[in-house]
């Protein structure tokens, strides 16, 4: 499934329209917005979006980076979850999957944590349908 690029926060052109995502940069792109974007806060989508704002100002404590990281473990069981809806609903429509092999997240295969000063570093690998490995960083200034 292809998905438009956003560069900034603005659509990204491309020779005769706009550039589209697919495969490991589209699932960058959404892990991205879903993590920067403040939980709640879309009416049409109640559940989308994380805390991570919240933690803005906390003392950086053991217990912080823990808070971090499971809420990084909600998203991305919220956006799997999602996707496997999106697939299941499809099928049993008879329509043909939304989704690619390389658009479709398999297995998580670990969530590390980073705390320097004022800042927490994650670090999520996982691995598609097609086998391709994907690592994305997340940098929460807190």
């Amino acid at each position: 499934m292809k998905t438009l690029a956003l560069v900034g926060g603005d659509l990204a052109l491309a020779e005769g329209g706009y550039r589209l995502l697919t495969g490991a940069p589209r699932i960058r792109q959404d892990l991205a917005l879903a993590l920067a974007e403040p939980y709640g806060h879309d009416s049409y989508h109640p559940e989308y979006g994380s805390v991570l704002a919240q933690y803005v100002g906390e003392p950086l404590t053991a217990e912080l980076e823990l808070l971090v990281r499971s809420e990084v473990v909600r998203v991305l069981q919220q956006y799997v979850a999602a996707q496997q809806a999106s697939i299941a609903a499809d099928a049993l429509s008879g329509s043909r999957s939304r989704y690619s092999h390389q658009d479709v997240v398999r297995r998580i295969q670990s969530i590390t944590t980073d705390v320097a000063y004022d800042v927490v570093r994650v670090t999520v690998s996982l691995t598609t349908e097609s086998g391709a490995a994907i690592k994305i960083l997340r940098t929460v200034d807190l």
